[in-house]
């Protein structure tokens, strides 16, 4: 069974050469009801060119099989969130907010959604990512996934989304 990853583990998915910023006061933790406003404003900034994301983020973060994780800065600063179907196994949004993009967020939210699944008995988990999104293709490539189909007309305003997975033990 998969150790749950310490903070310094979530936070390894540095490349090298790349300054960040001080993380020894991160942490990721299970989002809270006074969360939503940051899902719903960051996820807005982040999907709104594949359309309105507001009922169904509201939907998932009130769904019961649905586990939502927040990256927090200095115990109090929201970066970023992960949702994750923890039936399906299915990713349903990660998003770090611009600022602070390629400093190891979205891996350190990454590897602990991992860390859910497999505490759930699950070996597979899967995502959906706009074939035109090449930013997350290439991350969830780096971390294992690989491109299994496509969903024409998947998101809101109709893009085609591939369809990635990968195994987890």
């Amino acid at each position: 069974m998969k150790e749950r990853p310490s903070n310094v583990d979530c936070l390894s998915g540095e490349r090298k050469g790349e300054r960040t910023y001080d993380k020894q006061r991160d942490l990721i933790r299970l989002a809270i009801d006074g969360d939503l406003g940051f899902i719903h404003e960051l996820s807005s900034e982040a999907f709104s060119i594949f359309g309105d994301y507001r009922e169904v983020i509201r939907l998932w973060f009130s769904n019961p099989e649905v586990i939502t994780v927040v990256y927090v800065h200095n115990g109090q600063n929201p970066l970023g969130f992960g949702l994750v179907s923890v039936i399906t196994g299915e990713i349903l949004a990660i998003a770090v907010a611009p600022k602070y993009q390629r400093r190891g967020i979205g891996s350190a939210l990454l590897n602990y959604i991992e860390f859910l699944a497999t505490q759930r008995g699950l070996s597979i988990i899967l995502l959906h990512t706009a074939k035109e999104n090449r930013g997350a293709q290439l991350f969830f490539q780096e971390a294992g996934f690989q491109v299994v189909g496509t969903h024409k007309g998947y998101y809101p305003k109709g893009q085609t989304a591939l369809i990635m997975s990968k195994g987890i033990t």
